[in-house]
């Protein structure tokens, strides 16, 4: 056997072309690009689809009869300023990946209370449960001194305040309190306005 061939025999996989196989992984290094590229603007492209008040408004059956409509009556729906807070901006963070947390475990919560255990699904169910999570959100925002309300809302440029709202606020700056010590019912109903408007329903 000729010496060049026996050195390319012994070298096996390593054999002249040595060049040859090396080429997948440019190949494979390419297309691993291309599939990270589309699955981060498939899941950014996800993200943002599932965010909207339209989305929100309608995934869940709870979302569109309970919770919706009366986010469509309060302030921050419709108020003299014409800015609306819509459901993202008051329950999503802007920051990652808090923004990918909260999303999963709502989804999953929600999804596990709707669809699995019907605990949602009726108004009388709904405000059986209506305190719970009401809570649940609230101690959330206290927690991280209710971000999502100062991202619009900056005590130093209200306007127009009483006495007593001008030192509520001073309180709630010292970090006493916080947005949702004292508003707790701005954009749904608090648990005892809800019991008062549906009084069936509680009984």
């Amino acid at each position: 056997m000729p010496e060049n061939q026996e050195e390319r025999k012994r070298r096996g996989i390593w054999g002249w072309p040595r060049t040859k196989w090396l080429l997948g992984i440019p190949l494979g290094g390419f297309l691993a690009l291309v599939v990270g590229a589309a699955a981060m603007f498939g899941t950014g492209a996800a993200i943002e689809a599932t965010g909207t008040d339209e989305f929100c408004a309608t995934a869940c059956h709870s979302h569109e009869q309970f919770i919706y409509p009366e986010w469509k009556e309060s302030v921050h729906y419709s108020n003299r300023s014409g800015v609306r807070a819509g459901c993202a901006d008051c329950h999503i963070p802007k920051e990652y990946p808090d923004k990918l947390i909260v999303k999963t475990k709502a989804g999953i919560r929600d999804g596990y209370h709707e669809f699995v255990l019907g605990s949602i699904s009726t108004r009388e169910r709904f405000e059986a449960r209506r305190a719970e999570m009401a809570e649940k959100v609230w101690e959330e925002m206290r927690a991280n001194d209710s971000r999502a309300c100062r991202t619009c809302h900056k005590a130093e440029s209200f306007a127009d305040q009483s006495d007593r709202a001008e030192r509520m606020h001073g309180r709630m700056e010292t970090g006493d309190m916080t947005c949702i010590d004292c508003h707790d019912g701005v954009a749904h109903l608090a648990p005892h306005e809800a019991a008062r408007k549906y009084p069936a329903a509680n009984d």
